[in-house]
């Protein structure tokens, strides 16, 4: 390589287009030590002294070549490692495509024992929308169509419910075209706070970055003057993964499945009883698992028992646990507290308006103009509006409703939201800086797995979810001291009229409020 070709590459690492002078500056030379190593620098600079500098060429290329041969050996290495891997891949899905084709040659050669539930595309609607017909000779059918066609309600207990017709139903029904799908969709845009939160893909963990830059504007000179500097926290959101574990006993399910038949006048082909569990069991019971107590009150704690369930508030921390948290580091948290204070319990209405309207107040220059919600537990907003239409409604001829949720003078909208209940938190932040995290872009398998045990059917599924806020600078919070989020929360295995089960599945404890 000639020495006008090296120097070309000497030129190009440090920027410039010429070089006159016969030595380097100090701030040259460390440029050019990190693109070709010191050796070829000092060859380098001592070349441009010598009158003819092209005997000096082979020593310059070899001081270079030195310099990338580690490189160059890493590359290969690299490149091979990635070779056996493909290699060791492919070996390992020839393997899987020879079993699949033994075991799908095996099935070819099983009959079945049960006549098989079967879908069939509606006319008219979006595909995947399928009515699913029965298994009509399966026994929990059988009573069920004679019980419809009697048009009277007897008693279902003690009827024999066949236990893999509804395993194999609920295969069915979980592999409909586009439906698993759209269960994904209603998991995460169905609990009532959902609509709040953007929806990000992360698959193990998520780190916003984000910045703030401060004044650029300057007066005019001919120098440079750099002004306006960035700031930006990156907050880590872990991702969490969750299951679901659920016995159906089919012999306790349906006395309410018949009785969901009847009162709807609906036929066994428009509501199979697989279907009725996920909708009226079990999906409404997640989104309330969710909302209630994971993304606001949740406090993630790891589980050293395998063999135990855990309650859902324990599998991810919420955004009330994760406001605690800040405000539990004082001077070194960056979201922004407020100085109010007050008691939601005692507080008259002047002191509810004057919170509000101080909260505003005290927002930084930067995001007073932008349009904002603030959010807080459902009876903080009644107690707002209740107070506004007090102090302001009175002797004003007004009646019915009386205001907006809008702070007056303001940008900022008060917001309810239903995980919040019980939680004297009041927080505000700008749009999209809520998120909630999703396993990459693919909906998964919520249940994704369904054994048949003697009298149950235990359902497997597992999805991912956390919340947190992107840029802790743009949140503004009130947090009173020693509130503990999972403090109002009932045991996770409680029934919804108060009752217990005899055998324990779970437990939390505490009370707490406003």
């Amino acid at each position: 390589m000639k020495f006008s070709q090296i120097k070309t590459f000497a030129l190009a690492a440090l920027g410039i287009k010429s070089l006159d002078a016969t030595a380097l500056t100090a701030e040259q030379k460390e440029t050019l030590t990190g693109a070709y190593g010191e050796p070829f620098t000092t060859k380098f600079e001592a070349a441009l002294s010598e009158s003819d500098p092209e005997t000096k060429s082979t020593e310059l290329h070899a001081a270079m070549k030195a310099f990338f041969a580690p490189q160059a050996e890493q590359a290969t290495a690299d490149i091979t490692a990635q070779l056996e891997a493909l290699q060791a891949e492919n070996t390992r899905l020839n393997a899987e495509s020879a079993t699949n084709r033994q075991t799908i040659a095996t099935l070819l050669e099983t009959p079945e024992d049960l006549p098989a539930s079967e879908g069939t595309q509606e006319p008219g609607k979006p595909k995947g929308n399928k009515t699913f017909k029965i298994a009509a000779n399966a026994s929990h059918y059988v009573a069920a169509l004679s019980l419809v066609g009697a048009a009277t309600m007897q008693p279902a207990a003690g009827t024999t419910m066949d236990v893999s017709a509804v395993r194999q139903e609920f295969g069915t029904y979980l592999s409909s075209d586009g439906n698993n799908t759209e269960i994904i969709k209603q998991l995460f845009g169905g609990f009532t706070s959902a609509q709040y939160f953007k929806s990000v893909p992360a698959v193990t963990e998520y780190r916003a970055i984000q910045s703030q830059i401060n004044s650029v504007v300057q007066q005019f000179t001919n120098k440079w003057t750099p002004k306006g500097q960035t700031k930006f926290t990156p907050l880590l959101i872990i991702n969490r993964r969750h299951k679901i574990n659920v016995p159906i006993v089919p012999s306790e399910v349906l006395d309410s499945y018949l009785f969901k038949l009847y009162e709807e006048s609906l036929t066994p082909s428009q509501m199979p009883i697989t279907k009725y569990i996920w909708e009226e069991l079990i999906y409404p019971q997640i989104l309330e698992d969710i909302e209630y107590r994971m993304i606001f009150k949740g406090k993630y704690v790891e589980n050293l028992d395998p063999n135990q369930p855990t309650d859902p508030e324990e599998s991810m921390d919420g955004l009330e646990t994760i406001l605690v948290e800040q405000k539990a580091l004082g001077a070194a948290a960056k979201v922004n507290f407020t100085d109010l204070t007050i008691n939601w319990n005692t507080a008259d209405d002047a002191a509810v308006m004057a919170f509000f309207e101080g909260f505003v107040d005290k927002l930084k220059p930067l995001y007073k103009n932008k349009v904002m919600n603030l959010y807080c537990a459902p009876e903080i907003l009644t107690k707002y509006e209740r107070a506004y239409k007090k102090i302001w409604g009175t002797n004003s001829g007004q009646s019915g409703n009386f205001g907006t949720r809008k702070i007056d003078f303001s940008n900022v909208t008060v917001v309810a939201l239903d995980g919040m209940t019980g939680s004297p938190i009041v927080f505000s932040t700008v749009d999209n800086n809520m998120v909630k995290l999703r396993h990459k872009n693919e909906a998964p398998n919520v249940i994704n797995q369904v054994f048949e045990q003697p009298y149950e059917v235990q359902l497997i599924g597992e999805f991912w979810l956390a919340v947190g806020f992107r840029i802790a600078e743009a949140v503004f919070a009130y947090v009173p001291n020693g509130y503990d989020p999972q403090a109002s929360l009932k045991p996770s295995n409680q029934f919804p009229d108060g009752t217990t089960p005899a055998v324990d599945a779970g437990s939390g404890s505490g009370a707490g409020g406003i």
